[in-house]
């Protein structure tokens, strides 16, 4: 009788724990659970990148007198196609916060705060139809294309960069990033991607990292990393699969 008492009490507050995207549809999250989907879960990491020295201006690029990739005429329009429809491009997109941070031994160090997230994972596509389409999310057919596109895909977006953080002339600035970034998993073909999009957010630019899924990964991969580097930032972020899996399955 003590050990069924006991159970009856550890079921009500294992499921009180349960994470909010387990106990309940994305059509009842909350705004307050969208953002943290989109900037603070298994899916979406904010991260703090040194942007220079103390000597340093703050800018990520050296010597570039051109506009930024984000201010040419030829860039990619708004990166929707890569990252699943036009919720990229609405609130939740984090980042863009620059700190100074004091070390005893350089003085002030400048950082900016971005937001690294697998835009093609379900759980953010839901958080972005709920956050863009609201109460129609679930009737819209523009929230339903969102959230059946980009299955042959992996998208890995940086959220929040300031304006003229890409300087130089797009087709160089596209090059280098294809060549500066990939995604692995300890003994698997290491990833590169194909394209490199750009849309804009309430917080600044987002880049959309477009990769072919010719690899396929499993929890027991156990962590996915993304590198690239913006300029002088050098950004790296690691995924932990286990606490990827969403409805049952990993979800990237």
């Amino acid at each position: 009788m003590k050990i069924a008492a006991v159970a009856a009490l550890v079921l009500p507050l294992s499921l009180c724990a349960a994470d909010f995207w387990v106990a309940k549809p994305f059509t009842d999250w909350s705004d307050k659970e969208l953002q943290r989907m989109v900037e603070n879960s298994p899916w979406a990491k904010t991260v703090s990148v040194a942007t220079g020295g103390p000597q340093d201006s703050g800018s990520t690029s050296r010597g570039g007198r051109g506009r930024s990739m984000g201010e040419t005429d030829d860039s990619p329009a708004g990166g929707n196609d890569a990252a699943n429809g036009d919720p990229v491009s609405g609130p939740g997109g984090g980042g863009g916060k620059r700190n100074r941070n004091e070390t005893p031994m350089s003085g002030p160090v400048a950082t900016t705060v971005l937001v690294v997230r697998w835009q093609t994972a379900l759980p953010i596509k839901e958080a972005m139809v709920k956050m863009k389409y609201g109460a129609e999310a679930t009737t819209s057919d523009e929230a339903k294309k969102v959230l059946e596109s980009g299955t042959g895909l992996y998208v890995i977006t940086i959220a929040g960069l300031g304006q003229g953080v890409l300087r130089g002339e797009t087709d160089a600035v596209k090059k280098a990033l294809l060549e500066q970034t990939s995604l692995s998993a300890k003994g698997k073909d290491e990833l590169k991607p194909t394209d490199i999009q750009m849309g804009r957010s309430a917080r600044g630019m987002d880049l959309f990292f477009v990769f072919p899924k010719k690899v396929e990964f499993a929890v027991e991969d156990k962590e996915i990393e993304f590198v690239t580097k913006l300029g002088t930032m050098n950004v790296k972020q690691k995924f932990r699969l286990k606490d990827m899996v969403f409805d049952g399955k990993l979800s990237l």
